[in-house]
């Protein structure tokens, strides 16, 4: 079976989202073995080092899906760094994450406390050099600067509010989407 959720995942276009496929139904896999006699069966050994690949590709979405906007950023956010490349850096980092988050809405993780996990990892690798980079460049002491209100679009808050509404669920029934779209569960 984790042969064939290795050949489905394969078939996505989108490196991020057959990472985050596998990571959803291995982990479902796992939560599966957890709770029935096969637990017994193939040990706790076993479940560990899934839970471990659970992580690798957890991350590996992460990684994957928002390396753009990542790469947006300037490598030392508080460098004094010409208006321009701000601008720019501004420019990439909107559209960067513009694209990654309006292309991955639709996608979900089941499980709450993976989807929390995913979630968490975007917020420590993105928002510290984030909020460095817009507390020295797009904070309230830039204000007076016209292209500032045009450039500066999202405050570190901001993204986690966006995040905050990313991977769930959508509708109250808890349903999983199919697994040709939406990072879902193999059927």
């Amino acid at each position: 079976m984790l042969c064939k959720l290795d050949g489905k995942a394969a078939m996505y276009k989108d490196v991020s989202l057959s990472y985050l496929f596998l990571a959803n139904n291995l982990q479902y896999v796992v939560g599966k073995v957890r709770q029935s006699n096969l637990n017994i069966l193939l040990g706790d050994e076993w479940v560990t080092k899934h839970e471990l690949k659970v992580k690798q590709y957890a991350w590996n979405y992460v990684r994957m899906g928002w390396s753009k906007v990542l790469a947006s950023l300037p490598e030392n956010p508080t460098a004094d760094i010409p208006v321009d490349e701000v601008k720019e850096h501004f420019r990439r980092f909107n559209s960067a994450f513009e694209e990654a988050y309006t292309k991955q809405a639709s996608w979900v993780v089941p499980d709450p406390g993976l989807r929390d996990e995913i979630k968490i990892s975007l917020a420590r690798r993105i928002v510290p050099i984030y909020k460095e980079f817009y507390e020295t460049y797009g904070g309230m002491h830039l204000r007076k600067e016209m292209w500032v209100e045009s450039l500066v679009r999202y405050t570190p808050d901001d993204l986690g509010n966006y995040w905050s509404d990313l991977l769930n669920v959508s509708g109250s029934s808890g349903s999983v989407m199919s697994s040709s779209s939406h990072g879902g569960r193999s059927r």
